[in-house]
């Protein structure tokens, strides 16, 4: 199915602004927009949108990546009981890359998923990243996931908003491109 949803122009601004300073030397081409991450029953232990720093992005903007990264549980569902199927008959190892999950507007939804059903979710401006760039990205935030999950005050698959030091290496992953 297409959901449409419409896009405030502040959102629209600053994505132009990113996927531009590429070809100007600065920032990497992969605009990343939203990132989740979601427990094992699928209850949002993380999710955070990304915009101008300048001005926070209306609720309806926040809620709109709450729309689509919980629409990404049912495509996540499909792959995993298609990679189930494919490991029965003798296939491969289950890949914790789960790739584009589905794209929506002028928007890519690309998810992982960990060992223990942890699901990473990133949503990115309609272009084309490199899979070795969205891999690496997804390897960055799963360690530091099981870095603040490691930490023995931390209550396992609860939510990650207290940990002011996720949500800071969340966003100096995300703003510098350190994937």
């Amino acid at each position: 199915f297409i959901l449409l949803w419409p896009s405030s122009s502040a959102a629209r601004g600053a994505r132009r602004a990113t996927a531009l300073a590429p070809a100007l030397g600065g920032q990497p081409a992969m605009t990343i927009l939203a990132v989740a991450v979601l427990g094992k029953e699928n209850n949002p232990l993380y999710i955070h949108a990304f915009g101008p720093k300048e001005s926070p992005l209306p609720h309806e903007e926040q809620m709109r990546y709450h729309l689509i990264v919980h629409t990404a549980l049912d495509y996540i569902e499909e792959r995993m009981a298609a990679q189930r199927q494919a490991a029965a008959g003798g296939g491969a190892n289950m890949d914790m890359y789960l790739g584009m999950l589905y794209p929506i507007e002028q928007l890519r939804v690309y998810g992982q998923l960990t060992s223990c059903r942890i699901k990473l979710i990133a949503v990115i401006d309609d272009e084309e990243p490199k899979e070795t760039e969205l891999r690496a990205l997804f390897r960055r935030l799963h360690a530091l996931y099981v870095d603040t999950v490691s930490n023995p005050f931390h209550t396992y698959d609860s939510e990650l908003y207290g940990s002011t030091s996720f949500q800071r290496q969340v966003e100096r992953i995300v703003e510098a491109g350190l994937w």
